[in-house]
């Protein structure tokens, strides 16, 4: 199945959720700290990234799941900033399906505005993000500890 396929039809055993929200930062630490993970997620990858905080704040939803999660960061009412970070054993049809849970899980909540940054060098984030529905919706420069990065914006709305 190719992964535009994947992003429109459901996931063969429709028993079980893909994930879950959770509130446990080792948990979630663990992923994005992972050495596939961290160095793509921004700044610097030698500096560990903590979410304990975000994590603590209801507002957030962390989604986490067998190979990767999403930190959906409350920025405004019904509207939320998505960070994704999946490990290498679940990119592909895992991470396609992962993310049409994960956009269902905040529709249920209320979502009705989804957000992302895309660093211009990411070419495969790039296009996972299109193809799960996000459209251009212009740029931030944005220093995550590493110097300014003009970061690519993508909208998702109902």
């Amino acid at each position: 199945m190719t992964l535009a396929a994947a992003l429109v039809e459901p996931a063969a055993d429709q028993s079980a959720p893909m994930g879950e929200r959770t509130f446990d930062a080792h948990r979630m630490n663990h992923m994005v700290n992972h050495p596939a993970v961290r160095p793509h997620v921004g700044g610097d990858p030698a500096i560990p990234l903590d979410f304990s905080a975000a994590i603590a704040n209801r507002y957030n939803h962390f989604l986490a799941g067998d190979h990767g999660g999403f930190a959906c960061i409350w920025t405004a009412p019904d509207t939320y900033e998505i960070h994704t970070f999946v490990l290498p054993v679940g990119r592909g049809q895992w991470a396609a399906s992962f993310a049409m849970w994960g956009r269902q899980y905040l529709v249920d909540q209320g979502a009705r505005h989804l957000w992302t940054m895309v660093h211009p060098d990411a070419a495969n984030v790039r296009a996972f993000t299109l193809k799960a529905g996000f459209r251009p919706a212009g740029s931030r420069v944005v220093d995550l500890g590493a110097g300014p990065v003009p970061y690519d914006i993508y909208n998702w709305k109902i």
